[in-house]
C-alpha cells in the first residue's frame, strides 16, 4: 500500500500533466487560428521505437493569398536526430501527399515595392527543413493558363549539417519522366545554385548560379548549359500544358535544340528585377542551336544558330559579339496577310559574322561600332537577296551604316493599282545611314529598276528600265514612323517600246534630273525617242499636287526626217513636210485633284515646204497658239504664209490669220473668226469677206471675192488648142459650206472694162464650120474676138460639177466691117477631173500622182447622189 506521501507527489505531478495537456491544446488551438489554419485532422496515430507514424493527415489553411490543402497518408516521423528545436523531426517520409493551392482572387494586382534581397535572411528558413524528407508518391494540384494543372511524382531532400541542400524531384509527363536535381549552399552573404534537368535519365540542362552580396548591391555568375536538348520536345509539351489556355496548343517541336550562356553581373542594388539587371555592369554571353525547325508562336519555323555578347563597364551595354544563320520559314500568316501578294514569301535565310571595320565611319559611331557581313535571302513569290557589310553601334542609342551593300529582287508578276506587270526586278548597290531619327540610302552606279512589261487602263510598254546610280534618298523618321523623304539624283529611263493611244508605238528615253521631297518635286531631262525626236522637259508638282509640265521642241530640220508625223497618231495622214525648220513648246497645267489639264502650246515654222493630200506646198511660214483650259480649245494663227500651193494649178503667195474655238466634247462644231484670208491667183487675188461664223449650224456661207484674174494667164494654165486670149476678170462667189459639202450658187464673175479678146483658131474648129454653116460664124468670129462684156453666172454643186452660163459682147473686125455679135455660151467642168489631169500632164510628186489616180478611182467607181 502506497505511503501518503507518494499518493501525494503522484497527484501532484497528475495535476501538472493535466495542466500541461490544456495548455498545450489550448494554445495549439490560438496558434492554429492565428496561422490561418482552419481544418488540422489526423487518423491512425501510433508510436513505437522507430518514432511517431500517422496513417493519414488533413490540412486547409486560407490566408489572404488563397487556399492550400493537404492530404498526406503514410506519414513516418523518425526518433532519430529529435530536437525540441525547430523542425522537431529531422527524418521524415510520406508515402502519398496530395496538394492543392487556389490563390485569392484579385480585383487588380496591386504594385508591391521591390525590396532587397538579404541572402542571410533568405537562407533562415532553409534551416526548418528537415535534414532528409522523401515523398514517395505526390501530387500538386496548382493555378495555371487553363485554371488548373496536376503535377505528380516524387521528391527527395537531402540536407547535411552545413546546410548545403539536396532536392530531387522526379515528375510523370505522358510516360515521361522528368527529373530536376536542384543543389543548394547557402551562406551569410553567399547563395550557391546547381540545377540539371533530365529526361528519362538523359541530361538536358544545367544551371549553375552564385549570388554574393558586397556593399548595397550583388554580384551575380552563371552558366547554362543545354547544348545537348535531344529531348526538347518533352519540354516543350510542359511549358505547352502549363503556359497556354485551355484550347490553345503551340505547334509540334523537333526533338532537338541547344542553348548555352554565361554571365557575370555586379547588380548596383540588392533586387533580382529586370531593371536592377539592365543596369548593371558585367558581361554576357549566349549561344542558341536549332537544328531543325522549331516553331515559334507569332512568328514561324525557325532553325539555324545564335550567338551574341555584350559587356557594359559601368555605362552602357555595348555588344561584342553577334553572329547568327538563322532561316525562318511558313512565317506567321498574319504577317502575310498584311503584305500585298506580290511581297508574300515562303522563307527567310540570314547570316551575321564578324567583319572588319569600315572605312569612313560616321562619327555617331566612333568607337561604339560592330562590324558585321550580313546576308539574306528571302523566297517565295518575291526573290530577295542581299548581301552587305555594316557597322552597328554596340550600345543605345541605335545606328547602322552599311556599305558595299548589293540588294537584288526578282518578281514574276505583280498587280497594283490598276497597273499589271511581269518579270520585275532590281540590281541595287547600296550604302547609307540609319539611326532613329532618319535613313539615309546612297545608290551607287549600276542601280537600277527593270520590267519586261508594265500595262494600264491608257498605257503599255515593254523592256522598262530605270537607272538610278547617283540618287540619293533620306527618310525622316519620328518615333519609329515615317515624317518626311527626299530623293535626289539623275533618273535615266528607257522602254523598248511605248503603246499609248496617241503615239505610234516605238521606243522611248528619258534622260533627267530628279528633286523630290514629301510628294513635291522637280524633273528636269531631254525626252525622245527611235524616231528622232529630241524634247527638253521642265516637270514641277508642288506640295498641294498641282503639276506643271513644260516641254520644248528645239529646231528641228525636216529635211532629215518628220519626227512628229512618225510619233503622233493624230499627225494628218495626208500631210508630209520634207523641208523646212520647226520649233514648239507646250505648257500643261493638272490642278489636284482634276483630270482635265490646261495645255499651251506654241509651234512656229519657217520654210516648210511639203505635200497635203493632193497640193503641194512651198514657202509656208506659221505660227501656231493652241489653248486647252476647262474642257474647251482655242486654236489661234496669227500668221500663216504660203509662198505657192499647187493643187494643180499655182496659188499663192497666200496669206491667212485665223482662230478657232470649241468645246473639246464637239470639236467640229466651233467657232470660226477670219481675220484675214487672201491669196494671188492668176495675176489677180482672192479674199475671203473677214467674219465669223458658227460651225455648229447646218449651212455656213463664205463670201469669196475675185479680183484681177488675167486671161492670158488662165490659158497659160489651162492650155486648149488654138486658144488665147487677154482680159481681167474680177467677181464674186458666195461658198456655202453644208452637209452635202462645198457648193456656190448664183456666183458671178466678169471681164473688166474695156475687155479683152479672144483667139481661138484650130483645125478642128475650122472643120466643125465648114460641116455646120450654121456654126461657121460662130467659128469665124472666135478667130480674133474682141470683147467687150464678159459675163459668167457661176454655179458648183456637191460632186464637184462646175457650171458656168457666159455672156459674150464684140466684134470680129474681119467679119461685116466688125458689127456687134453676141454669144451666149454655157460649160460645164468636173473640176476635180480637171485638176487631176492637169497634176498628171505635169511633172508631180510620186506620192501626188499615187493620190490622185486613187482618188479619180474612186470618183470614177463611186455612185453619184442625186
Amino acid at each position: 500500500m502506497l505511503s501518503r506521501r507518494v499518493w501525494l507527489r503522484l497527484s501532484v505531478t497528475f495535476a501538472l500533466l493535466l495542466m500541461l495537456v490544456v495548455a498545450v491544446y489550448l494554445g495549439g488551438r490560438y496558434l492554429l487560428q492565428r496561422s490561418g489554419i482552419e481544418t488540422l485532422d489526423w487518423h491512425g496515430a501510433s508510436i513505437s521505437g522507430a518514432g511517431l507514424r500517422i496513417d493519414s493527415l488533413a490540412l486547409r489553411q486560407r490566408s489572404g493569398a488563397g487556399t492550400l490543402e493537404l492530404y498526406g497518408h503514410g506519414l513516418d516521423l523518425a526518433w532519430r536526430d529529435f530536437a525540441f528545436s525547430l523542425p522537431f523531426w529531422r527524418h521524415v517520409a510520406i508515402d502519398r501527399l496530395s496538394l492543392g493551392w487556389q490563390p485569392a482572387q484579385q480585383d487588380a494586382p496591386t504594385a508591391t515595392p521591390s525590396t532587397d534581397l538579404d541572402l542571410q535572411q533568405l537562407a533562415a528558413p532553409l534551416a526548418l527543413l528537415p535534414r532528409s524528407l522523401r515523398i514517395a508518391h505526390v501530387e500538386a494540384t496548382l493555378p495555371c493558363a487553363r485554371g488548373q494543372c496536376i503535377a505528380s511524382g516524387s521528391l527527395d531532400l537531402q540536407r547535411s549539417e552545413a546546410q548545403p541542400i539536396a532536392l530531387r524531384v522526379n515528375l510523370t509527363q505522358q510516360a515521361q519522366i522528368l527529373s530536376a536535381a536542384l543543389d543548394l549552399e547557402p551562406g551569410p552573404d553567399a547563395l550557391e545554385l546547381q540545377l540539371t534537368l533530365a529526361v528519362d535519365q538523359q541530361p538536358q540542362a544545367t544551371l549553375t548560379s552564385h549570388l554574393q552580396q558586397h556593399g548595397e548591391g550583388l554580384t551575380w555568375s552563371g552558366q547554362l548549359d543545354a547544348s545537348d536538348l535531344t529531348q526538347a520536345a518533352a519540354l516543350h509539351d510542359l511549358l505547352s500544358a502549363w503556359a497556354l489556355p485551355e484550347g490553345r496548343q503551340w505547334p509540334a517541336a523537333p526533338g532537338a535544340a541547344g542553348l548555352e550562356g554565361a554571365w557575370q553581373l555586379d547588380l548596383p542594388r540588392r533586387q533580382l528585377e529586370v531593371n536592377n539587371v539592365l543596369a548593371a555592369s558585367g558581361r554576357f554571353e549566349v549561344h542558341g542551336n536549332l537544328p531543325e525547325p522549331w516553331p515559334v508562336p507569332g512568328i514561324g519555323l525557325l532553325q539555324g544558330q545564335l550567338a551574341l555578347a555584350a559587356h557594359n563597364r559601368g555605362q552602357q551595354w555595348i555588344a561584342s559579339r553577334v553572329e547568327a544563320d538563322l532561316q525562318l520559314s511558313e512565317p506567321n500568316p498574319d504577317w502575310l496577310t498584311a503584305l500585298p501578294p506580290e511581297l508574300r514569301s515562303d522563307s527567310l535565310h540570314v547570316q551575321v559574322q564578324a567583319d572588319t571595320a569600315l572605312t569612313n565611319l560616321r562619327p555617331e559611331l566612333a568607337e561604339r561600332s560592330l562590324p558585321l557581313q550580313v546576308t539574306a535571302a528571302l523566297r517565295g513569290t518575291t526573290r530577295l537577296d542581299l548581301q552587305g557589310r555594316v557597322a552597328v553601334a554596340s550600345s543605345a542609342p541605335w545606328a547602322l551604316q552599311f556599305a558595299d551593300t548589293r540588294l537584288t529582287t526578282r518578281t514574276a508578276r505583280a498587280n497594283q493599282a490598276g497597273w499589271q506587270a511581269t518579270e520585275l526586278s532590281s540590281e541595287l548597290n547600296l550604302a547609307g545611314y540609319a539611326d532613329a531619327s532618319a535613313i539615309e540610302l546612297s545608290l551607287a552606279q549600276g542601280s537600277q529598276l527593270q520590267a519586261a512589261s508594265l500595262k494600264g487602263a491608257a498605257l503599255g510598254a515593254q523592256k522598262l528600265q530605270a537607272d538610278l546610280g547617283g540618287s540619293d534618298l533620306r527618310l525622316a523618321l519620328q518615333a519609329g514612323a515615317l515624317q518626311g523623304w527626299q530623293f535626289t539624283g539623275p533618273l535615266n529611263l528607257s522602254i523598248a517600246r511605248l503603246e499609248q493611244a496617241n503615239l505610234k508605238p516605238q521606243g522611248w528615253r528619258l534622260q533627267g534630273q530628279l528633286a523630290a521631297a514629301d510628294g513635291a518635286g522637280t524633273l528636269q531631262g531631254k525626252l525622245g525617242n527611235d524616231s528622232e525626236l529630241q524634247l527638253d522637259l521642265d516637270a514641277g508638282l508642288d506640295a498641294q499636287q498641282n503639276l506643271q509640265l513644260k516641254a520644248t521642241l528645239g529646231e528641228l530640220f525636216l529635211r532629215s526626217g518628220n519626227p512628229l508625223a512618225k510619233t503622233l497618231v493624230q499627225w494628218p495622214e495626208l500631210l508630209e513636210l520634207d523641208s523646212g525648220r520647226l520649233n514648239a513648246d507646250a505648257n500643261l497645267t493638272l490642278a489636284s485633284g482634276s483630270s482635265a489639264a490646261d495645255l499651251d502650246l506654241n509651234l512656229a515654222g519657217n520654210g516648210l515646204g511639203g505635200i497635203y493630200d493632193r497640193t503641194e506646198l512651198s514657202g509656208v511660214d506659221t505660227r501656231l497658239q493652241f489653248k486647252l483650259a476647262r474642257q474647251r480649245f482655242e486654236l489661234y494663227i496669227p500668221e500663216l504664209k504660203i509662198q505657192q500651193a499647187n493643187p494643180g494649178l499655182p496659188i499663192g503667195p497666200l496669206e491667212a490669220r485665223v482662230r478657232y474655238g470649241a468645246p473639246l466634247a464637239a470639236a467640229a462644231k466651233g467657232q470660226l473668226e477670219v481675220n484675214l484670208a487672201r491669196s494671188a491667183l492668176m495675176g489677180g487675188q482672192v479674199t475671203l469677206t473677214p467674219g465669223q461664223w458658227n460651225l455648229a449650224a447646218a449651212n455656213q456661207l463664205f463670201p469669196i471675192q475675185v479680183r484681177g484674174l488675167e486671161l492670158q494667164q488662165l490659158f497659160v494654165l489651162y492650155p486648149a488648142e488654138g486658144l488665147a486670149g487677154s482680159g481681167t476678170l474680177d467677181g464674186d462667189l458666195p461658198v456655202r459650206l453644208g452637209p452635202n459639202g462645198i457648193e456656190i450658187d448664183n456666183g458671178h464673175i466678169a471681164a473688166r472694162q474695156p475687155g479683152g479678146y479672144l483667139q481661138f483658131s484650130s483645125e478642128r474648129i475650122k472643120a466643125l464650120g465648114r460641116s455646120n454653116p450654121a456654126m461657121q460664124l460662130v467659128t469665124q468670129s472666135l478667130e480674133d474676138f474682141r470683147f467687150t462684156t464678159l459675163h459668167s453666172a457661176v454655179d458648183y454643186d456637191q460632186h464637184g460639177t462646175l457650171t458656168l452660163g457666159m455672156r459674150l459682147e464684140g466684134q470680129n473686125p474681119a467679119i461685116e466691117n466688125g458689127r456687134p455679135i453676141h454669144f451666149n455660151i454655157n460649160l460645164e467642168e468636173d473640176i476635180p477631173n480637171l485638176l487631176a489631169s492637169l497634176q498628171l500632164t505635169d511633172r508631180v510628186n510620186d506620192i501626188i500622182t499615187r493620190r490622185v489616180q486613187q482618188r479619180m478611182l474612186q470618183r470614177n467607181t463611186a455612185p453619184k447622189e442625186p
